[in-house]
């Protein structure tokens, strides 16, 4: 019976993952490139150009949003879910313009902060261009968006949600 401990060595997960910089180059690259394409995915079903995704994705976290800053203060409800909408269409700009730059950068090079300051001017922008598109009455308020907010909101949330 041997008291002693074996010679043997055995490969834990960090010791069988190199660092990224020894990595070869073709699989950093790829690496780059599939998490900058999931950037651009996930920025574009949060953005306002995905049609579809403001009831699936956009409200229910412009809700929850708001639902956490009425829990202080009861009547912030419904401007606090507006911001929220806006925040999560601004955050899908900048997590396209994000991806977009981070999936085709060469090796070497730094995104730096110019990514993210584009982003937020992109963002910006069309938000200002909505805003006056909806003033100038170009671009019409949906029906549910006219009248008594509140009483729509009653009607369609939960008791728990709105009390």
């Amino acid at each position: 019976m041997q008291l002693t401990k074996p010679d043997i060595k055995l490969d834990t997960p960090a010791d069988t993952v190199p660092p990224a910089e020894d990595m070869p180059k073709p699989t950093r690259s790829l690496l780059r490139r599939l998490w900058g394409g999931t950037l651009v995915v996930v920025g574009y079903l949060l953005s306002p150009l995905c049609w579809w995704n403001d009831l699936v994705i956009n409200l229910p976290l412009a809700l929850g949003f708001g639902y956490l800053f009425s829990r202080p203060w009861p009547d912030a409800l419904v401007p606090m879910t507006g911001v929220g909408y806006w925040l999560t269409n601004v955050v899908g700009f900048v997590l396209m313009q994000q991806g977009a730059v981070t999936a085709l950068q060469k090796d070497g090079q730094d995104s730096g902060g110019q990514s993210l300051r584009n982003g937020l001017i992109t963002s910006t922008v069309y938000t200002v261009a909505i805003v006056v598109l909806i003033q100038f009455h170009i671009l019409e308020m949906p029906d549910f968006l006219n009248g008594d907010l509140m009483a729509i909101l009653d009607a369609w949330l939960p008791d728990w949600l709105m009390g």
